[in-house]
Formats: structure tokens, C-alpha cells, sequence
């Protein structure tokens, strides 16, 4: 039988080119870390929670831009890290979207639904909403009193 440590994925990491050709490496953000942010950017979730669209990334920037450099920082393994934030925030714009393409590519290398829907299931299942199946048998089981017809009875006077 397989064991955790046996099975567990190796860890999601891609490279990408910054200022000027500087490889920087980052790797998928756990759920601590998604925990972190959605925690200090709430709206973040409802974005999410949203589905993502080809407008997703122009919400994020246009709307959410205060998550941008710590989602990066996370992305970098530092999240809630200010000194990492502040790093991100230095950064081309061009080269902020590059970064946070790559971590939304390694955190949810399957999309965001697949990620939504777990969650969906996780919160239904926690509140009870799932339908459980019931499965009845419908056997007959011996009655253990003989029948009325079975027994002799007396014989009523009338």
C-alpha cells in the first residue's frame, strides 16, 4: 500500500524572465497561502468565485491591484512577507503580469473551476447539503408469531 509521502507531487515550479532576461523561479501557492490572501483581500474570492474569463485579468489588475504584489510574493514562497511585497511592487508591469501568469498557471495547473468546484463540494458537505444515497432492502424477513390462521382457536358460543 502506498503511503502520503509515497504519492505526494513533486513541487510545481516554473521560471520566468524579468528585467531584462533575470530568471526568476516561482512555485505553486498552498492552500496556507491562498487562506492568507483571500483572508487580507476578500474580494479576491468573490473574483474567483466568479469564474474565470478572459476579463479576469483586467478585474485583477484593474480592480484587485493591491493583491497583485503580495499573490507574487507568495508565488515566491514569502506570503505575507512585506519586504517581498514591496520587492514585487519595484517591478515592471509587464513583468508583474509575466510573474503572476506563471503562479496562476502552477497553483491551478488544471484552471480555476476544477478548484471552485472542490471548494463547492468541501462547503456543501461541511453544511450537510449533499444528497446521500439511501440504499433500502426490501427482504422479507420471517414473521416470529405464527399466523392467526396457523392457530387452533376455541370456538365461539353464540
Amino acid at each position: 500500500m502506498a503511503d502520503l509521502l509515497d504519492i505526494a507531487p513533486s513541487m510545481a515550479v516554473e521560471a520566468v524572465r524579468v528585467n531584462g532576461g533575470q530568471r526568476i523561479t516561482v512555485q505553486k501557492i498552498g492552500f496556507d497561502g491562498i487562506a492568507y490572501l483571500v483572508k487580507h483581500f476578500p474580494d479576491l474570492a468573490m473574483l474567483v468565485a466568479g469564474g474565470i474569463t478572459t476579463n479576469t485579468a483586467a478585474l485583477l489588475v484593474t480592480q484587485m491591484s493591491g493583491a497583485v504584489c503580495p499573490i507574487i510574493a507568495a508565488g515566491c514562497g514569502h506570503y505575507g512577507d512585506e519586504k517581498y511585497e514591496q520587492a514585487a511592487a519595484k517591478y515592471l508591469a509587464e513583468d508583474q503580469l509575466k510573474l503572476l501568469g506563471a503562479i496562476l498557471r502552477v497553483t491551478f495547473p488544471n484552471g480555476f473551476a476544477p478548484f471552485m468546484e472542490a471548494m463547492e463540494t468541501i462547503a456543501k458537505g461541511a453544511m450537510g447539503e449533499l444528497e446521500k444515497p439511501v440504499k433500502v432492502r426490501l427482504r422479507k424477513s420471517p414473521s416470529q408469531s405464527p399466523s392467526s390462521s396457523d392457530v387452533v382457536s376455541r370456538q365461539t358460543l353464540q
